[in-house]
């Protein structure tokens, strides 16, 4: 007779068709920011930059990892009730779902970290392009590059050398104590150097903040911007706290908040276009709004409107695109002398001058990001 134990940890509220929900909304909600991410660079600049690529290729290995995921469930599953005393144990079919699961956990595991690296990195390429004009915040950025690099290697290497040797990942090994206490080492490390790595990566455009001559709400919104990645960090942390049971990793929770890391750090590495896409229709919403003020107060006092979307094509013609024009009929009154008084108008007569006024808009953030263009205005 079977018996019945308690699972533990998020074996007991989540199930398989739990589980799969789980990993693929985080893919799908990942996978719209990063198209909304994209759709606004393309429209921006008519072209990707290389923090797009990087975004890209991290959505394509997360891809991987989650149909991955997806064929792991059943040794997964199998796995997790026979330890809980589920189901009956069957050595051969025991033997065989435990060598499927060690061959779908050993690229799953490098897929994560590459995935999330790959989201610093661009973090990475974005801050590189606002700190150019920094000299040794341009030197600490090739720093924190290859210590990132070292980072994902050694994560890498740690759980290669989970298995002992790592040919076990291939055989149906990793279940002595001294490896199980590696995947907790391994875990506990990969995360240390994961935060380690997300507050070099920040620290880089904040501290470049002091140095610019902008106002201390300018300096708040680029801060909120640049510090993103505490999101990613405070995630990192409460996966680190919910994977590690004891001496054991729960399995079911690694596949959890591998799915949600990983969708956290792509919204999160997609967020700064779409910031300065939104802030981009709050000003021009602002700016629509006091120059429709502005123009019907001048067309009611000095002249007709007409004459405003006459000289508009021609301007816009003569100055170049991104030039807008606004003509005005201003009435002024000219003394006459004694000769001229059969012509004069009360004391007067009134001549109609038309003068243009040309706007020039700033269209250079359609080059780069908000944030690039705020920052080469507040270089000292």
């Amino acid at each position: 007779m079977v018996s019945y134990t308690i699972l533990t940890g998020w074996q007991t509220p989540v199930g398989v068709l739990a589980l799969l929900i789980i990993i693929w909304v985080c893919f799908s909600v990942a996978t719209c920011f990063v198209a909304l991410r994209l759709t606004v660079r393309w429209r921006q600049n008519a072209r990707l930059l290389p923090d797009d690529y990087w975004i890209t290729w991290a959505w394509m290995c997360m891809l991987t990892m989650t149909i991955l995921q997806t064929q792991q469930m059943e040794s997964l599953w199998y796995l997790t009730y026979l330890g809980a005393g589920r189901i009956a144990y069957d050595p051969e079919a025991a033997v065989k779902n435990q060598y499927q699961l060690t061959r779908w956990q050993f690229p799953i595991i490098k897929l994560f970290w590459i995935t999330v690296w790959s989201v610093k990195a661009s973090f990475l390429s974005l801050f590189f392009r606002l700190i150019q004009g920094f000299p040794i915040l341009r030197r600490l950025w090739y720093a924190v590059c290859v210590f990132a690099a070292l980072a994902l290697l050694g994560c890498i290497l740690a759980s290669t050398l989970t298995c002992s040797p790592p040919s076990d990942y291939f055989h149906g090994g990793c279940d002595s104590p001294k490896e199980i206490w590696m995947q907790t080492f391994n875990v506990v490390y990969s995360t240390s150097v994961d935060i380690a790595t997300d507050l070099m990566i920040m620290g880089l455009p904040i501290a470049a903040l002091p140095s610019l001559q902008l106002d201390l709400r300018k300096k708040i919104a680029l801060g909120f911007v640049f510090g993103l990645g505490f999101i990613i960090i405070c995630v990192a942390i409460v996966r680190m706290t919910q994977v590690v049971v004891g001496d054991q990793v729960d399995l079911v929770g690694l596949a959890i908040w591998g799915a949600v890391e990983t969708a956290t750090a792509l919204v999160v590495g997609s967020l700064p276009p779409l910031k300065s896409i939104i802030a981009r229709g709050v000003r021009k919403v602002q700016s629509s709004r006091g120059g429709g003020k502005s123009s019907s107060n001048t067309n009611g006092r000095y002249g007709d409107h007409s004459s405003n979307r006459n000289t508009r094509g021609t301007a816009g013609d003569r100055y170049g695109h991104g030039t807008s024009s606004r003509a005005a009929i201003v009435s002024e009154s000219i003394p006459l002398d004694g000769m001229h008084k059969s012509t004069q108008v009360d004391g007067g007569i009134y001549v109609q001058k038309t003068f243009t006024t040309f706007v020039d808009k700033d269209d250079s953030s359609r080059d780069g990001d908000d944030e690039m263009a705020i920052i080469r205005q507040g270089r000292i």
